[in-house]
This record gives C-alpha cells, sequence and structure tokens, in this order.
C-alpha cells in the first residue's frame, strides 16, 4: 500500500493486500477461493468490454474528498492520480448526474463534451485526460459501504465510442462483479480507515482540540490553558494539517465525527 500526504490524500492498495489481511484476520478464509473471485471478475469485466475499472471508497465531508482509498488492479493509476489531485470530480458533470438520480450513469466522450461547460477549465481537463487514456465511454455507479463515513464509487471505462453496449445483461455483470470486489477488499479498507484516525497529539494539541470541538475560539481557548492566541491559532492550523482538512470548522466536525477524546 502507498499514499500521498497530498490533499486530498490517495492511498493505492491492491487485491494481494486485501487478501492478505483477511487471512490474518480469519484463518479459516479461502484465499484462494476469493483470489479466484478476483480474477473471475476481472475476466468477466473484460470480457463485457470495460478495460478499466476503478474501485475506490472515499472519506469524505460533504462533497470534498479527504482521503481516498484506491484499488490498482486493472485501474488507470496515471489517470486516477490526475483526476484527484486536480480535483477534477468536483466539476466532473458525470458525477452531478449520478449524485442527481442516485442510478447507475452510463456516459460517452462525445455526449459529455455536447453537454459540458466547457468554459470551466477543470471540464476541459477532464475531457482531454479521458480522450488521452482513451476512456471513450463507460459507466459509473456508487455502492453502499458498511461506515456511514466511506463512500464507495466504481467507474468502468471502455475504448468504445458508444454506449449502446451498456446493456441489461452486461450491467448485471458489472453489479456483480463489484459486488464481489467489494465484499472481499472492504475488510481491508476499513481497517486503514481505522488506522488513519488515529492521531497522535501532544498534551497541548490535545487540550486545544478538546475545545475546539466543544465550539470554544482561539481566545477563549487560550484563556482557558493559560497561553497565547497566536500560539493557539498556530496549534489549530497544525491539527488541520494532522486531520488532512481545510478549515477550522471541517477539523472540529472531523474530530467530532470519529469520536476523538482525549482518552
Amino acid at each position: 500500500m502507498t499514499s500521498d500526504d497530498e490533499f486530498p490524500a490517495l492511498v493505492w492498495f491492491s487485491q494481494g493486500d486485501a487478501l492478505a489481511y483477511l487471512g490474518r484476520v480469519d484463518a479459516t478464509r479461502q484465499a484462494e477461493r476469493h483470489a479466484c473471485e478476483l480474477r473471475g471478475c476481472r475476466e468477466r469485466l473484460q470480457q463485457a468490454g470495460f478495460s478499466t475499472f476503478s474501485y475506490m471508497a472515499l472519506e469524505t465531508i460533504g462533497r470534498r474528498i479527504l482521503r481516498a482509498y484506491a484499488m490498482r488492479e486493472m485501474g488507470s493509476v496515471a489517470f486516477t492520480t490526475t483526476y484527484l489531485k486536480s480535483r477534477l470530480y468536483e466539476t466532473d458533470p458525470r458525477l452531478a448526474v449520478l449524485r442527481e438520480s442516485g442510478l447507475p450513469v452510463t456516459w460517452n466522450l462525445d455526449e459529455l463534451e455536447a453537454r459540458s461547460n466547457l468554459a470551466e477549465p477543470r471540464v476541459r481537463s477532464l475531457l482531454s485526460t479521458l480522450r488521452a487514456h482513451a476512456m471513450h465511454s463507460g459507466l459509473i455507479l456508487g455502492l453502499s459501504a458498511p461506515r456511514a463515513d466511506l463512500r464507495v464509487a466504481v467507474t468502468l471505462t471502455s475504448e468504445a465510442g458508444d454506449t449502446g453496449w451498456i446493456d441489461d445483461r452486461v450491467m448485471g455483470t458489472v453489479l456483480a462483479a463489484s459486488l464481489t470486489i467489494g465484499r472481499i477488499v472492504q475488510p481491508y479498507v476499513e481497517e486503514c480507515a481505522r488506522k488513519a484516525r488515529v492521531v497522535t497529539l501532544t498534551d497541548e494539541q490535545a487540550a486545544v482540540l478538546e475545545r475546539l470541538v466543544k465550539g470554544l475560539s482561539d481566545h477563549e481557548i487560550a484563556a482557558e490553558i493559560v497561553s497565547s492566541a497566536h500560539r493557539i491559532t498556530q496549534h489549530v492550523k497544525t491539527l488541520q494539517r494532522m486531520f488532512n482538512v481545510e478549515n477550522r470548522a471541517q477539523l472540529a466536525y472531523l474530530a467530532a465525527r470519529w469520536g476523538w477524546s482525549r482518552s
């Protein structure tokens, strides 16, 4: 598994990582059977006509991604890295349709170009990046995750220029494969997400965060712990970096959501 400390954090994992974790936590699990299931899913998706399959578990605040756990197999590392690091998801017209309907969305590049706002630089960047990677059509859908603070997004692409071939049979293949892959890799992703929530703080940082979660201002925190407002402000900035958030409101929200406490 590898990660990147920039915002949003991108954590890559392999199917081997997920299988090894299952073997460690439950010796009765049949690793070879799971490996065969994953190979079978990959073969069926390729036979259906898809060239890439992206499985990502996203930890978010609103529509902002804090951390993305992305599976390497069948995906495009270059495209996914650009997509997340350039925040192309924030203006992705495919996601707008998915959020509105909640149903799987089929798309092709020509239609996206025709109906998208090409005045938006990131939309143009998305379209050109898709074309550069021969991602001419595809399917995007969301899956349920055991944790409320994780969202699973599945994206498949094809070199085909139209979507007429994505019929009910192909859709059934995609759903079955996605659910099987999710069932096998999700325990590992959940463990990674749990470990990411373990933050080691100094006593003073912990005192600041504890009061920040309660809604105290920098001046109020400074008065309670006998410090200066400037020092408290610096602590808050450090905590924002540690929790991988952009402002104090997100910091307080995320710390409360994680159930953080000094204990």
